[in-house]
């Protein structure tokens, strides 16, 4: 397999930026929840700390397997099961109002290798940058309705921060 060059010369320029990850302590409020087939529910969110600016995913892609910033998530019922469906990361507003969707893909996707960096989904970083007290909020439309267990389920964004 051809090597894919990396460039991370933009992320070089960045003083006091840095890699970073949610994880489902981050991005799952409870410890179940229930997800009603065909509509989403949040899960949880994420708010940005005073003196943070966060974006969602990390450095550049140029292909697959050079991809810096990953994304990896699989949402399980117990014991362990997986649930197939579309998860969504937007963000919101300090106001609680809706900003944008970031991310939507199915599970079946985000899924494939929660140990093999290439297996999982690239994540370049995104240009929007979220300032204290907006949020990335984790929503998940099941295929069935299914109820949600943190314990079992598995979620790793990788993010790029800022100290501001």
């Amino acid at each position: 397999m051809a090597e894919c060059p990396v460039n991370t010369n933009s992320m070089n320029k960045m003083a006091g930026t840095y890699r970073s990850n949610l994880t489902k302590a981050d991005l799952i409020a409870t410890a179940t929840v229930v997800c009603t087939a065909g509509q989403f529910t949040r899960l949880g969110e994420y708010r940005v700390l005073a003196g943070d600016l966060v974006a969602m995913g990390f450095g550049e892609c140029e292909c697959q397997d050079s991809a810096i910033g990953r994304l990896y998530a699989i949402m399980n019922t117990a014991p362990a099961t997986p649930t197939d469906g579309v998860i969504r990361i937007s963000t919101m507003t300090a106001n609680d109002r809706p900003y944008s969707i970031v991310f939507e893909a199915r599970t079946e996707i985000t899924s494939m290798s929660v140990a093999l960096r290439n297996g999982q989904l690239p994540m370049p970083m995104d240009q929007l940058w979220l300032s204290q007290d907006k949020r990335f909020e984790l929503s998940f439309n099941p295929d069935t309705t299914s109820t949600i267990t943190k314990a079992d389920s598995i979620v790793l964004v990788d993010v790029t921060k800022e100290d501001v």
